[in-house]
């Protein structure tokens, strides 16, 4: 009888055991952001974003079109989310109604330490740009944009996609 409550015991702490490693083995969080912004970028009047998935970890960092219509312009999200692996991005130019898709390997590109920091894009016609904003500040003396990312008045940017500028931070 003692026997077999001590194993039942020791099943029961196993198997309390297991389920916290079961929780504990899902995404990464880390305190950041994902964004986009069509009307302070300048694209949400010549393009239509169709599609977007900041990885796919996460169901708030995605997006995609209803009924032939945008996704949307702007979205934000703060908090304790999962990093990315990815960044996929839909697109339509609307004077030619062409439609382009990018998919962005962000593992090489995105600095070790994501902590504060967010990720955005902005769509330039053809041409995906992808930024991370720093929470450093930009210079009083500054105060313009260093990118073509109207967040990059405010905060120092690294443009990471197509070019990969923050090489030293990783």
């Amino acid at each position: 009888m003692r026997t077999q409550q001590t194993i039942i015991r020791w099943l029961a702490s196993l198997g309390l055991l297991l389920a916290l490693a079961g929780c504990a083995t899902g995404p990464k969080l880390v305190p950041h952001g994902f964004n986009f912004n069509g009307w302070y970028d300048g694209w949400a009047k010549e393009v239509d974003l169709l599609e977007y998935a900041y990885g796919d970890a996460y169901e708030p960092v995605r997006g995609k079109a209803r009924d032939g219509r945008a996704a949307g312009v702007q979205s934000g999200v703060y908090g304790s989310i999962p990093v990315g692996e990815f960044l996929y991005v839909k697109w339509r130019i609307k004077a030619t109604g062409e439609v382009l898709e990018q998919r962005v390997d962000l593992r090489d590109r995105l600095p070790r330490d994501m902590n504060e920091h967010e990720l955005t894009f902005l769509i330039d016609g053809r041409q995906l740009y992808v930024y991370i904003v720093t929470p450093q500040d930009q210079a009083r003396e500054v105060r313009h944009r260093t990118h073509k990312t109207w967040l990059s008045r405010y905060n120092v940017v690294y443009e990471i996609y197509p070019q990969n500028e923050q090489k030293g931070e990783r």
